[in-house]
């Protein structure tokens, strides 16, 4: 059987034209968005716990945590 490596990455999904956005953490958010643009501070995401089908719902987007699956290399 071959191995199989998971991951999570999150998105964030704005409506309409700024569409979605894919980061490697709830911080690496804040290096492109304000708090302000995304409606809630890292605090509140992180005491929030969001997991995969546990999206949180601000006035401005939907952010919402994914699996991502690798084959392991053979090395």
């Amino acid at each position: 059987m071959k191995k199989i490596t998971t991951s999570n990455i999150v998105k964030v999904e704005f409506p309409g034209e700024q569409g979605e956005h894919y980061f490697g953490s709830l911080a690496a958010i804040y290096e492109v968005f304000t708090p302000e643009q995304v409606g809630c501070t890292l605090a509140s995401l992180w005491s929030y716990k969001i997991e995969v089908g546990k999206p949180k719902k601000t006035r401005k987007c939907i952010i919402s945590k994914h699996n991502i699956y690798r084959k392991q290399q053979n090395k």
